[in-house]
């Protein structure tokens, strides 16, 4: 007997191999698979080698569509599930990359749904030519957040983007809060500026579950022989959490094919006015693109975190080398 979920993708995988023929709709499915073999050594854990799912970027199936509903107006959905590619399990909730519908025109943009958030967006602008954005990101995994980092994603949220207004670009949401045991409301901005190579962005996120404010700046440009990026944030949370300060850098240099990039990131965990944790870490990656949508990659990535006597909390190494299709 089939189950309800095999008959849910049946059902989508169907509508998506009609939505070419529709005049005014469009249906497509995409994906994604990235898979590698490495190495993981953490503090009093040791090494071990395994095979490692999206050290690039996550595996993942979607759906996506758009009818123009005319005058300008269009509705849209996006639908991506996650799953670990070297076991096949699904990761949880099964629609966890994006589960939204949008209608969009003149007036900007209203989604809803789960999706990442807007001060996410900017983070990723701080990290885009940091190796990648990737596994091998310094400020996205491990130095970011030693003392609590924020939700990328959250349920039950309505976000507005801001029509196109000449260079500014912007938007604001908040996420519903329908958990009758805890906190789970969130409130985010962001606003920016691109001009040819220039990207420049503010976004703020506040989450009243975790009592945690974030405000980040963050900087890209691109010069042709190379691509740089950066940020700075600030969390302010409450007295058991402290407050953060962070900064993150990065290069990418494209060199036809091959793609070769570096990252570097620092933070710092404050509490009644004394340090509790500093961490720093950097982060190596290259890509060779065989096509348009099969990429071999490599990277490394390393970082430590101390308390405020200077003993080391955290100490990781990665290193791994791996393959990334899409389709």
């Amino acid at each position: 007997m089939e189950s309800p979920l095999k008959r849910t993708l049946i059902a989508l995988a169907a509508v998506a191999a009609c939505g070419a023929a529709m005049a005014q709709s469009s249906v497509s499915v995409y994906g994604r698979v990235d898979l590698s073999l490495g190495n993981l050594k953490e503090l009093d854990k040791g090494s071990q080698s395994r095979m490692i799912d999206g050290n690039l970027t996550s595996t993942r199936l979607g759906f996506r569509g758009t009818e123009d509903l005319g005058g300008g107006l269009k509705a849209s959905f996006k639908m991506e599930h996650r799953f670990d590619a070297d076991t096949g399990a699904s990761e949880d909730p099964f629609w966890k990359g994006e589960s939204t519908l949008s209608l969009s025109g003149g007036f900007g943009e209203l989604k809803l749904g789960r999706s990442s958030t807007i001060y996410d967006e900017v983070r990723g602008l701080s990290a885009s030519s940091s190796a990648f954005d990737s596994a091998f990101t310094p400020s996205s995994n491990g130095v970011f957040g030693s003392g609590g980092d924020y939700s990328s994603r959250f349920n039950n949220k309505i976000t507005y983007a801001l029509p196109a207004m000449g260079n500014l670009y912007g938007g604001v949401e908040y996420a519903l809060d329908e958990d009758p045991d805890a906190k789970a409301d969130m409130i985010g901005a962001k606003l920016g500026y691109k001009s040819g190579p220039l990207n420049l962005a503010m976004g703020l996120q506040q989450e009243k579950g975790k009592d945690n404010d974030y405000l980040m700046v963050a900087a890209a440009y691109d010069f042709g022989v190379a691509s740089v990026s950066g940020g700075y944030n600030v969390r302010n949370g409450n007295a058991a959490t402290g407050d953060d300060n962070e900064f993150t850098v990065g290069v990418n240099v494209p060199l036809g094919a091959l793609q070769l990039s570096a990252g570097f990131a620092t933070g710092k965990t404050e509490k009644a006015g004394a340090t509790s944790s500093k961490a720093s870490g950097f982060g190596l990656g290259a890509t060779y693109a065989l096509s348009k949508r099969t990429k071999l990659y490599g990277g490394l990535r390393s970082h430590n975190v101390k308390d405020g006597s200077g003993t080391k909390t955290a100490d990781t190494r990665l290193f791994a080398v791996g393959v990334r299709h899409d389709f």
